[in-house]
């Protein structure tokens, strides 16, 4: 959706700390945009703290932690300090469940109800409309506790949406669904956020939600922002190895940078083979470096018959042995081992047979050198 000119954003986040010790973040969600934060750390709070920081709705033990700094503005309104019901900010998911003994359309009018100042009538008129905008006419009587994982999500969406937010968080909200029915309401909601030009905070743990539902991902580690761009500049070029592994599976080989040619690297491997690799903006000779290489970037040679396959071997071509092969439909995931015993794993279209792909036989793995990224090994520059 096109931004309005010299509006301010829907929601911006200034030297905000989301966790105690992580180091402050800055974000920013323009008017009728869907941001997605992407958490990758497993064990992390960071996205539930967050959410909790945004609505309002800190814990007690969230409470009696260091206080935490920074700033969030809401249509450029200064909201860092108000209550949760006055930040224009409304939110559904995991941390928001359906009153399970009210019925789909009680718990949809449940905040104008709580705020009052509206006649009853109009409180159902708006009620009656979300119902046909999420297509929950049909449940409208129906007990919380009993709708499907889709219906839940739908009817906690049209509870934040009845409050005419100026911001909506979504935490994890499709949480519980399969893959199918969880494509199906993303699909909804995207609809939905181009109908009524919603402003949309999507905060997840699963790549494939930020992908399919976001304008720009901000991908946090422990509360860390390590990058925040669009998909495309994710995928092809990352800020440091967490980020080319979060969003594309990276596989990530350690080498010694030999020199540096117009932003391209060589490096040795511990294997003794020399690779190429676009070169971090902090990459220096002599470092040791992180090698990000994305599995569906990588070629593979498997020499033909019973030739060696060092006959057949190249500047770049590193030496590997296949461990595994999977056929999945439209593509082949294979794994291999370097003769230094890295792992690498591959994604090939099915042109090779299952029979050519036995284990323990040789082959030679490759790569274009835009297709890869060095990193400095200590992160210097971050």
């Amino acid at each position: 959706m096109p931004h309005m000119h010299g509006s301010p954003p829907a929601l911006a986040l200034h030297s905000f700390t989301v966790l105690p010790l992580a180091p402050a973040i800055t974000l920013t969600l323009p008017k009728g945009d869907c941001v997605a934060v992407l958490g990758i750390a497993p064990d992390s709070q960071d996205i539930e703290t967050l959410t909790a920081r945004l609505t309002g709705q800190d814990t007690p033990r969230q409470q009696a932690a260091p206080p935490q700094a920074g700033r969030m503005l809401v249509a450029g309104v200064d909201v860092t300090s108000r209550p949760p019901g006055q930040r224009h900010i409304a939110s559904c998911g995991v941390h928001a469940p359906l009153f399970g003994h009210l019925s789909v359309l009680d718990n949809i009018l449940f905040p104008l109800r709580a705020r009052g100042g509206l006649g009853p009538h109009e409180i159902l008129r708006q009620g009656h409309d979300l119902l046909a905008l999420t297509g929950l006419d049909h449940a409208r009587n129906q007990r919380a506790d009993r709708l499907s994982s889709a219906q839940s999500f739908r009817a906690g969406l049209a509870r934040a949406l009845i409050q005419k937010p100026d911001v909506l968080i979504l935490n994890q909200p499709f949480a519980g669904m399969d893959l199918q029915t969880s494509q199906q309401e993303q699909a909804m909601l995207d609809r939905l956020r181009h109908a009524l030009g919603l402003s949309i905070l999507l905060l997840t743990r699963q790549r494939s939600e930020a992908l399919l539902s976001a304008d720009e991902i901000a991908v946090m580690d422990n509360g860390a922002l390590l990058q925040s761009a669009d998909a495309p500049t994710l995928l092809n070029r990352p800020a440091c190895p967490a980020v080319a592994v979060a969003m594309d599976d990276a596989n990530v080989l350690t080498g010694k940078v030999l020199d540096i040619v117009d932003d391209t690297a060589s490096l040795r491997l511990p294997s003794g083979e020399t690779v190429e690799a676009m070169a971090d903006h902090a990459l220096a000779i002599d470092d040791l470096a992180c090698i990000c290489i994305p599995p569906d970037r990588l070629s593979i040679l498997l020499p033909r018959g019973n030739m060696p396959v060092q006959e057949e071997a190249e500047s770049g071509d590193v030496h590997c042995t296949l461990v595994s092969a999977h056929h999945l439909g439209r593509t082949i995931i294979m794994r291999l081992r370097s003769r230094d015993g890295t792992e690498i794993t591959l994604h090939r279209p099915p042109v090779h047979t299952m029979r050519d792909l036995r284990p323990g036989r040789s082959g030679l793995v490759a790569w274009q050198a835009r297709n890869a990224i060095a990193f400095p090994m200590d992160e210097k520059s971050r």
